[in-house]
């Protein structure tokens, strides 16, 4: 097992979801980014699992599909999609393990180009009725831009409404972090 430090949403929720990811048999990256999520999925993953790797941006399959290449997981069954989230998590054929949404805007292009609150939302109220029993949906946000803020506040909003019999939803925060440190969401369908 690997020891992560506390230092932040992306390797707090790689701490809680390495246990998990070599249970599961469909894993979906909502937001490929630069690639290290779906790495970091891939390299965990089991053998005949799949992980769906989303993004918006050409350029971050590209990415995604070189990191793959550069840590030797092309052989793994990584399915490489572009478009928005909601759209492409709706046409995924039965229930989800896994899901991981890193929000905000890919570091390496153009900053200009953010999740949307709107479409994020929605895509999570899809997961929410394709996540299988006992899976988990973590969301990693990012208030530290007015885009990002609106985005956190709008994913709360709809988080604190879900209920609680069916699903088991809480947040974990930097606390002593300058300005406005990340907020990791995590979601869990009750078994």
């Amino acid at each position: 097992m690997t020891i992560y430090p506390f230092k932040n949403v992306v390797t707090m929720s790689h701490m809680l979801l390495e246990p998990y990811i070599s249970q599961a048999r469909v894993i979906v990256d909502m937001t490929c980014g630069n690639g290290h999520d779906t790495v970091f999925l891939a390299s965990h993953m089991a053998a005949g699992a799949v992980l769906y790797a989303f993004d918006i941006q050409p350029c971050a399959i590209t990415t995604t599909r070189q990191a793959l290449v550069e840590n030797a997981l092309a052989g793994k069954q990584v399915v490489l999609q572009c478009g928005t989230h909601d759209e492409l998590v709706e046409k995924i054929d039965g229930a989800v393990d896994i899901v991981f949404f890193n929000l905000g805007y890919l570091p390496s292009g153009d900053h200009a180009l953010h999740t949307k609150s709107e479409i994020t939302v929605k895509a999570v109220k899809i997961c929410l009725n394709k996540i299988a029993k006992n899976g988990i949906i973590m969301i990693a946000a990012y208030p530290g831009t007015e885009a990002g803020a609106q985005e956190e506040q709008c994913v709360h909003d709809f988080l604190k409404g879900i209920p609680q019999r069916t699903f088991y939803v809480s947040t974990w925060r930097p606390v002593n972090q300058v300005h406005c440190p990340p907020v990791l969401y995590i979601v869990q369908k009750r078994g």
